[in-house]
């Protein structure tokens, strides 16, 4: 039996690649506007109550709960406080929102070896060997946020799943 996978890169701009059975579903979403988040830090509405972890819970709410496995890239920031607990913000949202499903992380150079055989593998490099080694994945209109989501979603469906891509 095929298993539904959610792979997501998260972020203001969240990557996102799932299947429900043989229907695939990726691409990059942005949670607020430049404007929204300039207007809402006058407020400080980013440290109690930033509508993109309300807008990404909500998306998430919307994904049928047949998923069996969520698997996130798993970010180690060194320089901003703010951007490592919007972070750990939305990591909370997929727990809430999916809490009976097997979650699990991804370091991004073990996410970027396993794409490119490179742990320092840049986004061109990542974008490359999607279209090359999985094209019926790759669109021409992916950012990068989907392009590591989509490897988080390959990635879980061999190693996590235990099925071929």
């Amino acid at each position: 039996m095929m298993k539904n996978i959610l792979g997501l890169d998260l972020g203001s701009s969240t990557g996102y690649c799932y299947n429900i059975g043989p229907a695939h579903h990726s691409g990059t979403i942005t949670w607020a506007a430049d404007k929204e988040l300039k207007d809402m830090r006058k407020q400080r509405f980013d440290r109690r109550g930033d509508i993109r972890v309300i807008r990404f819970f909500s998306w998430l709410q919307r994904i049928p709960k047949v998923i069996d496995h969520v698997v996130i890239e798993d970010v180690r920031f060194h320089t901003s406080l703010a951007q490592s607990q919007l972070w750990s913000s939305f990591r909370t949202a997929v727990w809430l929102a999916f809490p009976a499903t097997k979650i699990e992380t991804l370091d991004v150079g073990a996410l970027k070896k396993f794409a490119t055989g490179s742990g320092a593998a840049d986004k061109l490099k990542m974008k490359a060997y999607l279209e090359g080694i999985h094209p019926s994945l790759y669109k021409t209109d992916l950012d990068d946020n989907a392009i590591d989501a989509i490897w988080l979603w390959v990635w879980a469906k061999r190693n996590l799943a235990k099925e071929p891509i």
